[in-house]
Protein backbone atom coordinates (compact mmCIF):
# COMPACT_ATOMS: atom_id res chain seq x y z
CA UNK A 1 0.00 0.00 0.00
CA UNK A 2 1.46 3.45 -1.12
CA UNK A 3 2.82 5.44 2.01
CA UNK A 4 0.18 8.13 1.09
CA UNK A 5 -2.79 5.80 1.44
CA UNK A 6 -2.07 3.93 4.64
CA UNK A 7 -1.25 7.45 6.55
CA UNK A 8 -4.71 8.57 4.90
CA UNK A 9 -6.68 5.48 6.01
CA UNK A 10 -4.59 5.63 9.58
CA UNK A 11 -6.68 9.05 9.72
CA UNK A 12 -10.08 7.66 8.50
CA UNK A 13 -9.82 5.00 11.15
CA UNK A 14 -8.30 7.25 13.89
CA UNK A 15 -11.32 10.13 13.30
CA UNK A 16 -13.90 7.38 12.81
CA UNK A 17 -13.37 6.22 16.20
CA UNK A 18 -12.87 9.69 17.81
CA UNK A 19 -16.12 10.85 16.07
CA UNK A 20 -17.99 7.45 17.68
CA UNK A 21 -16.81 8.70 20.79
CA UNK A 22 -16.65 11.74 21.44
CA UNK A 23 -18.51 13.41 18.27
CA UNK A 24 -17.46 15.38 15.81
CA UNK A 25 -17.57 18.95 17.33
CA UNK A 26 -15.82 17.05 20.39
CA UNK A 27 -13.08 15.55 18.78
CA UNK A 28 -10.13 18.18 17.82
CA UNK A 29 -7.50 17.74 14.81
CA UNK A 30 -4.94 17.29 17.76
CA UNK A 31 -6.36 14.37 18.87
CA UNK A 32 -7.26 12.99 15.31
CA UNK A 33 -3.07 13.29 14.68
CA UNK A 34 -2.19 11.87 17.85
CA UNK A 35 -4.46 8.88 17.50
CA UNK A 36 -2.95 8.14 13.61
CA UNK A 37 0.30 8.72 15.08
CA UNK A 38 1.05 11.69 12.63
CA UNK A 39 1.72 15.48 12.72
CA UNK A 40 -1.26 18.05 12.93
CA UNK A 41 0.13 19.53 9.11
CA UNK A 42 0.02 15.50 7.94
CA UNK A 43 -4.27 15.75 8.32
CA UNK A 44 -4.34 18.58 6.43
CA UNK A 45 -2.35 17.06 3.30
CA UNK A 46 -5.25 14.49 3.05
CA UNK A 47 -8.11 17.02 4.31
CA UNK A 48 -9.12 20.31 3.77
CA UNK A 49 -10.69 20.35 7.95
CA UNK A 50 -12.11 17.76 10.69
CA UNK A 51 -15.54 18.71 8.96
CA UNK A 52 -14.13 17.84 5.60
CA UNK A 53 -13.00 14.61 6.95
CA UNK A 54 -16.27 14.10 8.62
CA UNK A 55 -18.38 14.67 5.54
CA UNK A 56 -15.72 12.52 3.15
CA UNK A 57 -16.82 9.27 5.41
CA UNK A 58 -20.25 10.32 5.99
CA UNK A 59 -21.04 10.69 2.33
CA UNK A 60 -18.53 7.83 0.97
CA UNK A 61 -20.33 5.20 3.38
CA UNK A 62 -23.28 6.63 3.43
CA UNK A 63 -23.68 6.24 -0.84
CA UNK A 64 -22.38 2.92 -0.52
CA UNK A 65 -24.96 1.97 1.73
CA UNK A 66 -27.11 3.32 -0.80
CA UNK A 67 -25.63 1.61 -3.72
CA UNK A 68 -25.68 -1.72 -2.23
CA UNK A 69 -29.43 -1.33 -0.97
CA UNK A 70 -30.36 -0.50 -4.47
CA UNK A 71 -28.72 -3.71 -6.31
CA UNK A 72 -30.63 -5.98 -3.29
CA UNK A 73 -33.49 -4.19 -4.43
CA UNK A 74 -32.66 -5.36 -8.02
CA UNK A 75 -31.68 -8.85 -7.23
CA UNK A 76 -34.77 -10.46 -5.79
CA UNK A 77 -37.50 -10.90 -7.69
CA UNK A 78 -40.71 -10.19 -5.58
CA UNK A 79 -41.22 -7.02 -2.93
CA UNK A 80 -40.85 -9.45 0.36
CA UNK A 81 -37.53 -11.16 -1.01
CA UNK A 82 -36.03 -7.44 -2.32
CA UNK A 83 -37.20 -5.72 1.31
CA UNK A 84 -36.09 -8.88 3.01
CA UNK A 85 -32.55 -8.74 1.31
CA UNK A 86 -32.32 -5.19 2.10
CA UNK A 87 -33.32 -5.74 6.08
CA UNK A 88 -30.52 -8.11 6.30
CA UNK A 89 -27.72 -5.82 4.87
CA UNK A 90 -28.59 -3.44 7.11
CA UNK A 91 -29.11 -6.10 9.54
CA UNK A 92 -25.31 -7.09 8.81
CA UNK A 93 -23.94 -3.65 8.59
CA UNK A 94 -25.02 -3.08 11.98
CA UNK A 95 -23.15 -6.10 13.74
CA UNK A 96 -19.72 -6.20 10.66
CA UNK A 97 -19.31 -2.67 10.86
CA UNK A 98 -20.39 -1.04 14.34
CA UNK A 99 -18.23 1.78 14.28
CA UNK A 100 -19.16 2.95 10.86
CA UNK A 101 -22.76 1.97 11.45
CA UNK A 102 -22.30 4.49 14.71
CA UNK A 103 -20.79 6.99 12.74
CA UNK A 104 -23.71 7.45 10.34
CA UNK A 105 -26.35 7.38 12.94
CA UNK A 106 -24.74 9.47 14.88
CA UNK A 107 -23.68 12.28 12.45
CA UNK A 108 -26.69 11.86 9.61
CA UNK A 109 -28.71 15.27 11.30
CA UNK A 110 -25.54 17.21 11.08
CA UNK A 111 -24.27 15.59 7.53
CA UNK A 112 -27.94 14.87 5.67
CA UNK A 113 -28.41 18.39 4.86
CA UNK A 114 -25.19 18.43 2.83
CA UNK A 115 -26.40 15.57 0.71
CA UNK A 116 -26.64 17.71 -3.08
CA UNK A 117 -28.71 14.71 -4.58
CA UNK A 118 -31.41 12.91 -2.39
CA UNK A 119 -30.99 9.53 -4.71
CA UNK A 120 -27.59 7.98 -2.83
CA UNK A 121 -29.34 7.77 0.25
CA UNK A 122 -30.41 4.21 1.98
CA UNK A 123 -33.49 6.32 2.72
CA UNK A 124 -34.28 6.91 -1.61
CA UNK A 125 -33.46 3.41 -2.15
CA UNK A 126 -35.93 2.14 0.21
CA UNK A 127 -38.43 4.96 -0.94
CA UNK A 128 -37.90 3.56 -4.27
CA UNK A 129 -38.17 -0.44 -3.36
CA UNK A 130 -41.80 0.72 -2.14
CA UNK A 131 -42.90 2.80 -4.59
CA UNK A 132 -42.07 0.40 -6.92
CA UNK A 133 -43.98 -2.24 -5.18
CA UNK A 134 -47.18 0.03 -5.61
CA UNK A 135 -46.47 0.41 -9.05
CA UNK A 136 -46.66 -3.24 -9.66
CA UNK A 137 -49.54 -4.05 -7.62
CA UNK A 138 -47.24 -6.03 -5.25
CA UNK A 139 -48.36 -3.45 -2.49
CA UNK A 140 -51.11 -1.12 -1.24
CA UNK A 141 -49.77 1.56 0.11
CA UNK A 142 -51.75 5.09 0.20
CA UNK A 143 -48.74 7.19 1.74
CA UNK A 144 -44.93 5.83 0.10
CA UNK A 145 -43.40 8.47 2.94
CA UNK A 146 -45.08 7.35 5.78
CA UNK A 147 -44.48 3.60 4.95
CA UNK A 148 -40.50 4.74 4.32
CA UNK A 149 -40.59 6.39 7.55
CA UNK A 150 -42.18 3.61 9.77
CA UNK A 151 -40.09 0.50 8.39
CA UNK A 152 -36.61 3.02 8.81
CA UNK A 153 -38.38 3.45 12.35
CA UNK A 154 -38.13 -0.56 12.85
CA UNK A 155 -34.85 -0.62 11.52
CA UNK A 156 -33.46 2.33 13.34
CA UNK A 157 -35.03 2.41 16.43
CA UNK A 158 -33.77 -1.11 17.92
CA UNK A 159 -30.64 -0.33 16.69
CA UNK A 160 -30.20 3.25 18.37
CA UNK A 161 -31.27 1.14 21.71
CA UNK A 162 -28.71 -0.87 20.85
CA UNK A 163 -25.84 1.84 20.62
CA UNK A 164 -27.44 3.25 23.54
CA UNK A 165 -27.57 -0.22 25.84
CA UNK A 166 -30.83 0.00 26.05
CA UNK A 167 -31.01 -3.56 24.02
CA UNK A 168 -28.52 -5.90 23.75
CA UNK A 169 -26.35 -5.43 20.36
CA UNK A 170 -27.09 -7.89 17.40
CA UNK A 171 -29.19 -6.44 15.06
CA UNK A 172 -28.78 -10.66 13.03
CA UNK A 173 -30.68 -11.94 16.27
CA UNK A 174 -33.72 -10.15 15.50
CA UNK A 175 -33.90 -9.58 11.89
CA UNK A 176 -36.75 -12.01 11.07
CA UNK A 177 -39.11 -10.34 13.47
CA UNK A 178 -37.98 -7.00 11.98
CA UNK A 179 -38.53 -8.62 8.15
CA UNK A 180 -42.41 -9.46 9.30
CA UNK A 181 -43.15 -6.19 11.07
CA UNK A 182 -41.65 -4.51 8.21
CA UNK A 183 -44.14 -6.47 5.93
CA UNK A 184 -47.17 -5.68 8.03
CA UNK A 185 -46.40 -2.86 8.16
CA UNK A 186 -47.30 -2.45 4.49
CA UNK A 187 -49.78 -5.31 4.18
CA UNK A 188 -47.14 -7.85 2.44
CA UNK A 189 -47.07 -11.71 2.68
CA UNK A 190 -43.79 -13.22 3.88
Amino acid sequence: MPRGLATRNRIREAALELFVAKGVIGTSVRDIAAKAEIAEGGLYRHYASKEDLAWKLFSENYAALAKDLQGLAKAEKDFARRLGAMVARFCRFFDEEPLMFRFLLLTQHQELPKLKSKSQSPVQALRNLINDAVKKGEIQVTDIDLATAQILGLLLQPATFMVYGLMPAGMGRIEAETVAACLKIVGAKA
